[in-house]
């Protein structure tokens, strides 16, 4: 059974790329399995709103027959996140900065993603 502080340590790696602002690992169904944003954000609704996106996403991309779903990036005036999936019943989701560098922080998520699929499965 995978640990608390296992998936916590993922997470604040995460942190330390610098334009990443905070994460969370969030089931498939919506659920929160663990979050390190900040606590004026609700992390319940925003794994269930990412949860919704994500279907949407896989959904789609499977009714245009492009293949399986990777990942989603939401670009908004202040900010941008993104989430990609973690294994068959996870995603990881993280919230940075409007200018990020999305190239390394696309591979941080990636390499996180790996490492929170293997500890869930």
């Amino acid at each position: 059974m995978v640990s608390k502080k296992e998936l916590e340590d993922i997470l604040k790696e995460l942190r330390e790329v610098g334009d990443i602002l905070g994460s969370l690992i969030i089931r498939k169904d919506g659920l929160l399995i663990i979050s390190k944003l900040s606590q004026d954000v609700d992390a319940r609704n925003v794994s269930a709103m990412a949860a919704a996106i994500v279907g949407t996403a896989e959904t789609s991309a499977n009714e245009l027959k492009i293949g399986k779903f990777k990942k989603v990036l939401v670009d908004a005036t202040d900010g941008q996140y993104v989430a990609i999936g973690s294994g068959k019943e996870a995603f990881l989701v993280c919230l940075i900065n409007k200018n990020a560098n999305i190239g390394l922080v696309l591979i941080s998520m990636e390499k996180a993603s790996n490492k929170i699929s293997r500890l869930l499965s």
